[in-house]
Protein backbone atom coordinates (compact mmCIF):
# COMPACT_ATOMS: atom_id res chain seq x y z
CA UNK A 1 0.00 0.00 0.00
CA UNK A 2 1.47 3.10 -0.77
CA UNK A 3 2.11 5.76 2.02
CA UNK A 4 1.00 9.31 1.70
CA UNK A 5 3.38 11.71 3.54
CA UNK A 6 2.44 15.39 4.51
CA UNK A 7 3.96 18.05 2.35
CA UNK A 8 6.80 19.71 4.28
CA UNK A 9 6.89 23.08 6.26
CA UNK A 10 8.41 26.02 4.15
CA UNK A 11 11.24 25.90 6.74
CA UNK A 12 11.60 21.97 5.92
CA UNK A 13 11.68 22.15 2.21
CA UNK A 14 14.39 25.27 2.35
CA UNK A 15 16.45 22.94 4.66
CA UNK A 16 15.90 19.73 1.97
CA UNK A 17 17.18 22.29 -0.43
CA UNK A 18 20.15 23.48 0.76
CA UNK A 19 21.26 20.23 2.04
CA UNK A 20 20.83 18.81 -1.87
CA UNK A 21 23.11 21.34 -2.82
CA UNK A 22 26.24 20.53 0.08
CA UNK A 23 25.98 17.16 -1.09
CA UNK A 24 26.00 17.94 -4.95
CA UNK A 25 29.33 20.21 -4.15
CA UNK A 26 30.92 17.61 -2.09
CA UNK A 27 30.25 14.65 -4.58
CA UNK A 28 31.33 16.90 -7.18
CA UNK A 29 34.65 17.38 -5.33
CA UNK A 30 35.39 14.33 -4.98
CA UNK A 31 38.12 12.27 -6.56
CA UNK A 32 36.97 10.10 -9.70
CA UNK A 33 33.60 11.70 -9.91
CA UNK A 34 34.11 14.49 -12.36
CA UNK A 35 35.78 11.98 -14.53
CA UNK A 36 32.31 9.19 -14.95
CA UNK A 37 31.03 9.15 -17.73
CA UNK A 38 27.36 10.06 -16.45
CA UNK A 39 28.68 13.02 -14.84
CA UNK A 40 27.49 15.27 -16.86
CA UNK A 41 23.93 13.85 -16.74
CA UNK A 42 23.74 13.88 -12.97
CA UNK A 43 24.45 17.39 -12.92
CA UNK A 44 22.03 18.60 -15.52
CA UNK A 45 19.36 15.92 -13.33
CA UNK A 46 20.58 17.49 -9.46
CA UNK A 47 20.33 21.08 -11.15
CA UNK A 48 16.34 20.28 -12.74
CA UNK A 49 15.81 18.92 -9.31
CA UNK A 50 17.21 22.11 -7.45
CA UNK A 51 15.39 24.32 -9.77
CA UNK A 52 12.39 22.04 -8.98
CA UNK A 53 13.02 22.63 -5.19
CA UNK A 54 13.15 26.28 -5.26
CA UNK A 55 9.65 26.56 -7.22
CA UNK A 56 8.00 24.12 -4.69
CA UNK A 57 9.63 26.51 -1.81
CA UNK A 58 7.98 29.12 -3.30
CA UNK A 59 4.48 27.59 -3.95
CA UNK A 60 4.44 26.45 -0.28
CA UNK A 61 5.62 30.39 0.75
CA UNK A 62 2.34 31.55 -1.31
CA UNK A 63 0.22 28.67 0.19
CA UNK A 64 1.61 29.62 3.90
CA UNK A 65 0.53 33.46 3.36
CA UNK A 66 -2.83 32.04 1.41
CA UNK A 67 -3.55 29.76 4.93
CA UNK A 68 -2.64 33.02 7.42
CA UNK A 69 -4.59 35.18 5.19
CA UNK A 70 -7.50 32.61 4.94
CA UNK A 71 -7.43 32.55 9.04
CA UNK A 72 -7.30 36.42 9.23
CA UNK A 73 -10.30 36.52 7.11
CA UNK A 74 -12.27 34.26 8.76
CA UNK A 75 -11.40 35.75 12.58
CA UNK A 76 -12.60 39.19 11.08
CA UNK A 77 -15.55 37.70 9.20
CA UNK A 78 -16.48 35.92 12.58
CA UNK A 79 -15.87 39.41 14.71
CA UNK A 80 -18.33 41.36 12.33
CA UNK A 81 -21.42 38.76 12.81
CA UNK A 82 -20.89 39.48 16.24
CA UNK A 83 -21.01 42.79 16.57
CA UNK A 84 -23.24 45.61 15.76
CA UNK A 85 -21.27 48.11 13.53
CA UNK A 86 -22.95 51.39 14.77
CA UNK A 87 -22.42 51.21 18.43
CA UNK A 88 -19.64 48.44 18.17
CA UNK A 89 -21.31 46.55 21.08
CA UNK A 90 -22.02 42.67 20.32
CA UNK A 91 -25.05 42.15 18.43
CA UNK A 92 -28.09 39.73 19.24
CA UNK A 93 -26.24 36.67 18.23
CA UNK A 94 -23.19 37.54 20.31
CA UNK A 95 -25.83 37.79 23.59
CA UNK A 96 -27.81 34.77 23.08
CA UNK A 97 -24.42 32.47 22.91
CA UNK A 98 -23.27 34.59 25.91
CA UNK A 99 -26.42 33.31 27.57
CA UNK A 100 -26.43 29.98 26.57
CA UNK A 101 -23.09 29.86 27.61
CA UNK A 102 -23.28 30.98 31.19
CA UNK A 103 -26.64 28.37 31.49
CA UNK A 104 -24.29 26.06 30.98
CA UNK A 105 -21.48 27.41 33.60
CA UNK A 106 -24.33 27.72 36.49
CA UNK A 107 -25.69 23.99 35.46
CA UNK A 108 -21.98 22.96 36.22
CA UNK A 109 -21.03 25.26 39.00
CA UNK A 110 -23.84 27.27 40.73
CA UNK A 111 -24.69 30.27 41.28
CA UNK A 112 -26.62 32.87 38.62
CA UNK A 113 -26.92 35.94 36.83
CA UNK A 114 -29.27 38.88 36.47
CA UNK A 115 -30.32 40.60 32.95
CA UNK A 116 -31.32 44.09 32.42
CA UNK A 117 -33.41 45.33 29.22
CA UNK A 118 -32.99 49.05 28.66
CA UNK A 119 -34.90 51.32 26.25
CA UNK A 120 -34.02 54.87 25.26
CA UNK A 121 -37.53 56.77 25.79
CA UNK A 122 -39.07 58.56 22.93
CA UNK A 123 -36.69 57.72 20.82
CA UNK A 124 -38.78 57.80 17.60
CA UNK A 125 -39.68 61.82 18.51
CA UNK A 126 -35.80 62.09 18.71
CA UNK A 127 -35.66 61.19 15.00
CA UNK A 128 -38.32 63.30 13.93
CA UNK A 129 -37.43 66.35 15.68
CA UNK A 130 -33.36 66.44 15.23
CA UNK A 131 -32.93 63.52 12.45
CA UNK A 132 -31.68 59.68 12.15
CA UNK A 133 -27.87 61.02 12.50
CA UNK A 134 -29.00 62.33 15.92
CA UNK A 135 -30.74 59.50 16.67
CA UNK A 136 -27.62 57.07 15.85
CA UNK A 137 -25.59 59.57 18.03
CA UNK A 138 -27.62 58.92 20.85
CA UNK A 139 -27.29 55.18 20.27
CA UNK A 140 -23.93 55.52 20.23
CA UNK A 141 -23.59 57.78 23.23
CA UNK A 142 -25.59 55.29 25.12
CA UNK A 143 -23.74 52.34 24.35
CA UNK A 144 -20.44 54.17 25.55
CA UNK A 145 -21.81 55.46 28.58
CA UNK A 146 -23.15 51.06 29.24
CA UNK A 147 -20.01 50.30 28.25
CA UNK A 148 -17.58 52.48 30.24
CA UNK A 149 -19.71 51.39 33.47
CA UNK A 150 -20.15 47.75 33.77
CA UNK A 151 -17.42 45.39 34.98
CA UNK A 152 -15.17 43.38 32.68
CA UNK A 153 -17.02 40.29 32.44
CA UNK A 154 -20.22 41.61 32.21
CA UNK A 155 -21.86 41.74 28.40
CA UNK A 156 -24.03 45.06 27.16
CA UNK A 157 -25.55 44.13 23.90
CA UNK A 158 -27.43 45.97 21.59
CA UNK A 159 -30.79 43.64 21.09
CA UNK A 160 -32.61 46.40 18.39
CA UNK A 161 -33.29 49.29 17.67
CA UNK A 162 -32.68 51.64 20.79
CA UNK A 163 -33.08 48.76 23.36
CA UNK A 164 -29.91 47.35 24.84
CA UNK A 165 -29.52 44.12 27.17
CA UNK A 166 -26.89 43.93 30.39
CA UNK A 167 -25.74 40.40 31.55
CA UNK A 168 -24.73 40.87 34.81
CA UNK A 169 -22.97 37.90 35.80
CA UNK A 170 -22.65 36.75 39.24
CA UNK A 171 -25.51 39.15 40.20
CA UNK A 172 -28.84 38.74 42.03
CA UNK A 173 -32.01 40.88 41.84
CA UNK A 174 -31.38 43.01 44.66
CA UNK A 175 -28.05 43.66 43.09
CA UNK A 176 -29.03 44.00 39.34
CA UNK A 177 -31.98 46.77 40.54
CA UNK A 178 -28.38 48.52 41.92
CA UNK A 179 -27.06 48.51 38.86
CA UNK A 180 -30.44 49.43 36.92
CA UNK A 181 -30.89 52.73 38.91
CA UNK A 182 -26.98 53.59 38.27
CA UNK A 183 -27.27 53.08 34.56
CA UNK A 184 -30.12 55.17 34.86
CA UNK A 185 -29.11 58.08 36.36
CA UNK A 186 -25.95 57.83 33.99
CA UNK A 187 -28.30 58.31 30.84
CA UNK A 188 -30.42 61.14 32.53
CA UNK A 189 -27.57 62.56 33.53
CA UNK A 190 -25.93 63.18 30.33
CA UNK A 191 -26.38 65.98 27.74
CA UNK A 192 -25.61 65.66 23.96
CA UNK A 193 -24.72 68.92 22.37
CA UNK A 194 -26.63 69.99 19.57
CA UNK A 195 -26.47 73.15 17.76
CA UNK A 196 -27.77 75.66 20.33
CA UNK A 197 -29.02 73.13 22.94
CA UNK A 198 -27.72 69.98 24.49
CA UNK A 199 -30.46 67.26 24.11
CA UNK A 200 -31.43 65.08 27.18
CA UNK A 201 -32.25 61.57 27.35
CA UNK A 202 -33.64 59.13 29.93
CA UNK A 203 -34.00 55.55 29.59
CA UNK A 204 -36.35 52.93 31.10
CA UNK A 205 -35.19 49.35 32.33
CA UNK A 206 -36.21 46.17 33.06
CA UNK A 207 -34.65 43.68 35.99
CA UNK A 208 -34.70 40.36 35.82
CA UNK A 209 -32.79 37.79 37.98
CA UNK A 210 -32.09 33.95 36.26
CA UNK A 211 -34.55 31.76 38.05
CA UNK A 212 -34.07 27.89 38.50
CA UNK A 213 -35.22 26.32 35.32
CA UNK A 214 -35.57 29.43 33.33
CA UNK A 215 -34.27 28.92 29.42
CA UNK A 216 -32.48 32.03 27.97
CA UNK A 217 -35.63 32.73 26.54
CA UNK A 218 -37.69 33.13 29.39
CA UNK A 219 -35.31 35.47 31.27
CA UNK A 220 -35.61 37.49 28.16
CA UNK A 221 -39.24 37.90 28.43
CA UNK A 222 -38.91 38.21 32.28
CA UNK A 223 -36.88 41.51 31.67
CA UNK A 224 -38.90 42.68 28.93
CA UNK A 225 -41.94 42.64 30.72
CA UNK A 226 -40.65 44.38 33.68
CA UNK A 227 -39.08 46.97 30.91
CA UNK A 228 -43.14 47.70 29.72
CA UNK A 229 -43.98 47.59 32.93
CA UNK A 230 -41.76 50.63 33.59
CA UNK A 231 -42.56 52.39 30.63
CA UNK A 232 -46.56 52.21 31.25
CA UNK A 233 -45.48 53.74 34.73
CA UNK A 234 -44.20 56.64 33.09
CA UNK A 235 -40.84 55.89 31.75
CA UNK A 236 -37.05 57.22 33.33
CA UNK A 237 -37.26 54.43 36.00
CA UNK A 238 -36.35 51.01 36.24
CA UNK A 239 -39.04 48.05 37.38
CA UNK A 240 -38.30 43.92 38.52
CA UNK A 241 -40.06 41.11 37.72
CA UNK A 242 -42.38 40.54 40.88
Amino acid sequence: MRRWTARPGTVGMIVQEQKIESWIQRLSETEGYDAHPLMDEFRALAKEHLKLMRQLTKIAKISDRMQTDTRQMAQTLHAASQTDPLTELPNRRHMIERLESELGRIARHGGGFALIMLDIDHFKAINDEFGHAVGDLALVETARLLRQNLRGHDLCARWGGEEFLILLTQTDQEQAQVVAEKLRRLVAGHRMPHREHDIRLTASLGVAAHRPGWSADACIQAADDALYAAKRAGRDRWAAVG
